[in-house]
């Protein structure tokens, strides 16, 4: 089955060289589990370094689809979904640049789909995963995780991973029209899967934290707690008040 690689990069010049060295070999090739590179979107998210210009040689590539920044780029949330309507696959496998859970990894994904799931998410936090970070980032991971379970209901260990495939028409309806098209845009696909009454399957992966990872978990989690209670008023509590009235 088809896939489309999508990947939203923001000042990423150090990082980009690597990334097209790891996947351009794999384009048109098998990547296991019956799936098929087939495209790679790539989707500038407002970079103000040598990033645009990196990513225009890359658009000649057979198979490369590039997305210049728009002048309303909004975040991460926003470029996954301009790279998901730029899909031509069945199957959307959403990556970031550095590649810290590898493509290899789909494979696990791609068996959750064929074991009936519509949405398969990798993780960082059930038992079988294999994740080489720093002990305070899987803290604060956690901590944040332990925030979005407990005000969402989602049952999800692991919502920021990253890491998720899908069908291509799910992708794009489910990011549709982002309430929170930044960093916790996560949360907002698995919340509206969730009212959609699509199975969502967490699958362990392996999992290298990149050492030059842009989040900056203090300044960025504020930001994103703020974000997830912005989606239980709109998505859980203002639906649970019209169903009761």
């Amino acid at each position: 089955m088809g896939v489309s690689l999508v990947v939203p990069v923001r000042n990423e010049e150090s990082r980009l060289k690597a990334f097209v060295d790891a996947v351009g070999p794999l384009v048109g090739q098998s990547l296991g589990a019956g799936l098929v590179l087939r495209q790679v979107v790539v989707i500038d998210d407002g970079s103000t370094d040598s990033t645009p210009a990196a990513l225009q040689v890359l658009a000649s590539r057979p198979g490369w689809t590039i997305l210049a920044a728009s002048s309303n780029s909004r975040g991460k949330g926003d470029a996954v979904a301009r790279g998901a309507q730029s899909a031509s696959a069945h199957l959307v496998l959403v990556s970031d640049v550095d590649l810290a859970a590898p493509l290899s990894e789909a494979t696990k994904l791609a068996e959750a789909l064929n074991d009936g799931a519509i949405i398969a998410v990798g993780s960082r936090d059930l038992a079988g995963s294999n994740v080489a970070a720093p002990r305070s980032r899987k803290a604060v991971g956690r901590a944040f995780n332990s925030f979005v379970r407990a005000t969402t209901a989602l049952a999800m260990r692991d919502t920021q991973c990253g890491f998720k495939l899908m069908p291509t028409d799910v992708a794009r309806t489910l990011l549709a029209a982002l309430l929170v098209p930044g960093l916790a845009y996560d949360v907002e696909l698995l919340m509206r899967a969730r009212a959609s009454g699509y199975r969502v399957a967490e699958v362990p992966i392996n999992y290298r934290h990149g050492e030059q990872s842009q989040v900056r978990p203090i300044v960025h989690g504020a930001v994103m707690g703020r974000d997830v209670l912005r989606l239980v008023y709109h998505l859980r509590l203002v639906p649970a008040l019209k169903r009761s009235n």
